[in-house]
């Protein structure tokens, strides 16, 4: 009995495999990254179980780490802070003023930023946070 010399067959990639591949990570990459709802200002929010989402365009205050203030992403100082959110509000005397503090602002800074939106006549003061995840009970 001849045995033929089997030669060991070597697997190459496809190049069409591989484009694919590289496509479709593309493509991941290109639609996770617009997701992002706030981008800019880099903050921790602190966390609660029940959340409520607001259903119209509201005044958003951002208070950063280090007690930078932003009126609706734009930066402004503490001291022109009433004299903005007066201007703010004459547009939208029935919306939400909507507070989003990184949790390691000091507390009495952010009761501050509200004593003055109170002031400046803000009727409606929202706190965010950001949901816990709860694992369910089996």
């Amino acid at each position: 009995m001849k045995f033929r010399d089997l030669r060991r067959v070597q697997a190459h990639p496809g190049m069409t495999a591989m484009i694919d591949i590289i496509f479709l990570l593309l493509l991941f990459f290109v639609l996770s990254s617009t997701f992002i709802v706030q981008p800019g200002i880099k903050i921790n929010l602190p966390r609660t179980v029940s959340t409520e989402q607001p259903t119209r365009k509201d005044l958003v205050v951002i208070i950063a780490r280090d007690q930078r203030i932003f009126l609706n992403n734009t930066q402004i100082t503490f001291e022109s802070l009433w004299g903005r959110l007066i201007e703010e509000l004459k547009f939208q005397r029935q919306g939400t003023l909507v507070i989003r503090a990184d949790r390691d602002v000091p507390h009495g800074f952010v009761v501050r930023v509200m004593d003055v939106a109170k002031q400046a006549g803000a009727n409606r003061i929202a706190i965010a946070t950001s949901p816990v995840l709860r694992k369910k009970k089996r």
